[in-house]
């Protein structure tokens, strides 16, 4: 087996959160919607986690949570849509306040909207209803795992300070599938 899906690598990989009307639509039978799907996902793919430095035509930018920085030429040709189609895409994200576009010398920065609500952070009013930055902090940190070894709710890309995702937690009597393996047990 490739050494690549090793569990070590698996945990130090880290994942990004893409809301599934997209994923869903990258399946679509009608290729409009799923060229929309397929770019925002790979904006979702692409956006920075946490602050970070971006090199574009040799110039240094400052990327910050939920934005990407791209040369908007390199994109169209990269998803195959002539230069006209793909301005007409990008104002359809635009104004459906998905994305927000500015310009920068030789590319542009595209903010993902509510970025931080999508991924599961706390917005400020949350955190205001519930003590304040204080309680926010006072949440228990995630230890990081040693190699090999599991550790409940590790997430590498969560050392952005207030970003905690409550477990996940499914009630298996709800899905059909196994309900006929609970009425067995009893």
């Amino acid at each position: 087996m490739n050494k690549f899906f090793a569990l070590e690598n698996l945990l130090k990989s880290g994942y990004c959160i893409i809301p599934r009307v997209i994923l869903d639509n990258q399946q679509s039978s009608c290729k409009k919607t799923a060229l929309r799907a397929d770019i925002l996902s790979y904006f979702y793919q692409k956006a920075y986690f946490a602050k970070g430095d971006v090199v574009l035509d040799g110039r240094i930018y400052t990327c910050f949570r939920g934005e990407l920085i791209v040369n908007q030429k390199e994109l169209a040709a990269f998803f195959k849509t002539e230069r006209r189609q793909w301005n007409r895409i990008m104002a359809e994200f635009t104004s459906e306040n998905i994305i927000r576009v500015d310009r920068l010398r030789g590319g542009s920065r595209i903010t993902i909207v509510a970025y931080d609500c999508i991924v599961g952070k706390k917005s400020a009013q949350y955190k205001q209803a519930n003590g304040g930055e204080k309680a926010a902090d006072a949440t228990p940190k995630a230890k990081k795992p040693k190699l090999g070894v599991w550790v409940e709710n590790y997430y590498p890309e969560h050392h952005v300070k207030g970003c905690d995702i409550p477990p996940l937690e499914i009630d298996l009597s709800k899905i059909p599938a196994f309900q006929d393996k609970l009425d067995d047990k009893k």
